[in-house]
C-alpha cells in the first residue's frame, strides 16, 4: 500500500507541475499575453474606464511604470518556472521512493515544499490581486487563482495525511 500511496502522490504533484509548465511555457513563448493583462490590472485600466468614481479611491495604488510592470512579470515568470521544475523533481523523487531508490522522507518533504510553493504563488496572486482590486473587473482571474490555490492546498492535504 505504501508504494501505491507514493505513486498517487507522485501523480498529484506531477499534475501540478504539468499545469504550471503549460502556463509558464506561454509566459516564455508569448510573454505579452500575460504581461499586458498584468499591466491592465496594476494600472486599474478597467476600473478607471468602467467606474471612474471608485477608481479615484484606489488610483494611488496604480503602477504606471512599464519597467516596473516588466520586472514584476519577470519575477512572476521566474517563480512559476521554478515551481514547475521543483514539482517535477518532487514527482520523480516520489516515484523513485516508491521503487526504493530514494528516501521516502526526502521525496515527501520535497513534494510538500514544492506543492507549498505552488500554492503560495496563487495565494500571492489572490493577495496582490486584492490590493489591485482585480475582483472588481477581473473576476475570472480571481476565480482561477482561488481554484489553483485550492488545488495546491488539496494536494498538500493528501501529502500530509
Amino acid at each position: 500500500m505504501d508504494v501505491i500511496i507514493l505513486l498517487v502522490e507522485a501523480a498529484l504533484v506531477a499534475s501540478l507541475g504539468v499545469w504550471m509548465a503549460v502556463a509558464v511555457a506561454d509566459n516564455w513563448c508569448h510573454p505579452k499575453l500575460n504581461e499586458d493583462v498584468l499591466a491592465a490590472v496594476v494600472r486599474f485600466d478597467l476600473m478607471a474606464e468602467q467606474d471612474p468614481e471608485h477608481y479615484r479611491l484606489l488610483a494611488h495604488r496604480r503602477v504606471d511604470d512599464p519597467a516596473m510592470v516588466t520586472r514584476l512579470f519577470h519575477a512572476i515568470r521566474l517563480a512559476e518556472t521554478s515551481a514547475a521544475v521543483v514539482l517535477f523533481v518532487s514527482a520523480v523523487l516520489l516515484v523513485l521512493a516508491a521503487g526504493g531508490a530514494a528516501s521516502v522522507v526526502l521525496a515527501t518533504g520535497a513534494a510538500v515544499l514544492s506543492t507549498t510553493f505552488f500554492t503560495l504563488i496563487w495565494a500571492g496572486f489572490v493577495i496582490g490581486g486584492n490590493y489591485f482590486a482585480y475582483w472588481y473587473c477581473h473576476q475570472w482571474a480571481q476565480s482561477s487563482h482561488f481554484m489553483l490555490m485550492y488545488w495546491g492546498f488539496f494536494v498538500l492535504i493528501v501529502l500530509l495525511i
